[in-house]
C-alpha cells in the first residue's frame, strides 16, 4: 500500500512527531506495510519559531503561505499516486477537500486537538472533512463523539490514544527519603494553566518543608519564596526520559471549556508510562485515561489542587501504588505498539472495505 501522509508539522512539532513520524517510523522498523510517503504543511523553520515562542512578522507569515500552497499541491500529486490520504489535523480549505474527493475517496482524517474551536470557519471545514472522510482518527472517545455529532458516520470513528514509547519511558526505584517531587511536562503553549494553579502548589509546599517541584517545558515564572525548591527544566527527549520517572506526582490543569474538552491528555499518558501518580482536572479525555483513586486523583474545585496533594503526601503507599497502576495502563493502552497496529488496522478495514 502506498500511503501520502500530509502532516501539520514537522518532528519538532510535539503531535506531529508522535502520531506521524514516530508511529510511521516504527512501522517501517517492524517491516509492516504502507510505503508512506510524509510531507509537512508546515515548513521545520515555522514550527521551531512557534515552538521558541518567536515573534512571527508579516513577511515570514506571508512566506509560509506559499509553503502551504507548495505542500497541498504534493497533496494533490500524493492523491493521485497513493492509495490512501492520510491528514493529520490539517482543515484543507472546501474547495481543495472537493478536488480530493474526487481523486482519491480514500482518505483518512486524524485530529488530536479541538482543531473545530479556532473560528467558525474552522468549525465549517472541519464538519465537511470529517463528513467526507473515509475514516475518522480522534484522540479519545469526547472527540469521536464531536466528529459524530458533526456528520461523521460513527462506524468509520476510531480512537487512537496519543501513544509513548514504554520501552524508553519507564519507571526507577525511587530512594527511600527523598524529596517527595510534584512535577508539570508541557510547552509555552500550555504554562498557563499551571501557573493557573500556582497560589495551590504554594501553599502546599508551604506547610510541607520536603516539597520540591520540577516543571518541563516551562517558561519560568515568578515563584516568590519558593524559588530555591522549583526547577525549570528546558524540554528535550533527554530531560523527559530524566526527569519524569523520578516524580512522585504529575500534574494537568485545565479549565472547563469546548478547547480544553477536545484535548488528548497526553501529559497523564507520559506520567503513567514513568510510573507515577496523577492530579488532574476532570476535564475531557482526562476522564478517559484516569482511573479516580486507582491511577490518579481528580482535583475538580478550588482548593482540591492541594487536597489531593496532602493525600498523596500522607500516604506514600498510596501515591506508589497508583504509579505502578498508571504503569500497567500506559502498557496496555497507551503504549506505541500498540497505536500502531490500530492504525494498520485502520488502513487495513479501507482496503477491505473497498
Amino acid at each position: 500500500m502506498k500511503l501520502f501522509v500530509l502532516s501539520e508539522g514537522t518532528r519538532v512539532t510535539p503531535a506531529s512527531r508522535i502520531r506521524v513520524y514516530e508511529l510511521f517510523d516504527l512501522m517501517a522498523g517492524r517491516g509492516d506495510e504502507p510505503q508512506a510517503t510524509i510531507v509537512s504543511y508546515t515548513s521545520d523553520s515555522y514550527c521551531r519559531m512557534v515552538m521558541r515562542g518567536q515573534r512571527i512578522g508579516a513577511v515570514r507569515n506571508l512566506l509560509e503561505k506559499f509553503y502551504h500552497i507548495y505542500a497541498l499541491l504534493r497533496l494533490l500529486a500524493g492523491a493521485v499516486l497513493g492509495d490512501v490520504v492520510w491528514i493529520q489535523r490539517v482543515l484543507l480549505p472546501a474547495p481543495l477537500q472537493v478536488i480530493l474527493q474526487l481523486l482519491n475517496r480514500r482518505v483518512v482524517y486524524d485530529f488530536d486537538d479541538a482543531v473545530y474551536c479556532y473560528s467558525r470557519r474552522c468549525e465549517r471545514l472541519f464538519r465537511r472533512q470529517v463528513a467526507s472522510a473515509a475514516r475518522v482518527v480522534a484522540v479519545s472517545n469526547v472527540a469521536a463523539g464531536r466528529a459524530a455529532s458533526c456528520g461523521a458516520e460513527r462506524a468509520v470513528v476510531n480512537v487512537v490514544y496519543t501513544p509513548v514509547d514504554c520501552a524508553r519511558l519507564r519507571p526507577v526505584e525511587k530512594p527511600a527519603g527523598r524529596f517527595f517531587t510534584v512535577g508539570w511536562i508541557g510547552s509555552l503553549s500550555t504554562s498557563h494553566y499551571l501557573e493557573s494553579i500556582w497560589p495551590e502548589l504554594a501553599g502546599f509546599a508551604g506547610c510541607n518543608e520536603d516539597v520540591r517541584f520540577v516543571f518541563i517545558g516551562c517558561p519560568p515564572f515568578d515563584t516568590g519564596a519558593l524559588a530555591a525548591r522549583v526547577r525549570f527544566v528546558d524540554w528535550s527527549p533527554e530531560a523527559e526520559r530524566r526527569e519524569l520517572p523520578l516524580l512522585d506526582i504529575g500534574l494537568m490543569p485545565l479549565r472547563d471549556t469546548q478547547w480544553e474538552r477536545g484535548k488528548g491528555g497526553y501529559k497523564l499518558i507520559q506520567y503513567m508510562a514513568a510510573g507515577v501518580a496523577t492530579v488532574s482536572s476532570p476535564v475531557g479525555a482526562n476522564l478517559e485515561l484516569v482511573v479516580d483513586g486507582k491511577t490518579g486523583l481528580f482535583a475538580a474545585d478550588t482548593g482540591d489542587w492541594q487536597k489531593c496533594l496532602e493525600r498523596l503526601l500522607a500516604d506514600r503507599e498510596q501515591c506508589r501504588a497508583m504509579g505502578r497502576a498508571g504503569r500497567g495502563r500506559a502498557e496496555t493502552m497507551f503504549d506505541h505498539e500498540v497505536a500502531a497496529d490500530k492504525y494498520l488496522q485502520i488502513l487495513a478495514g479501507i482496503e477491505k472495505h473497498d
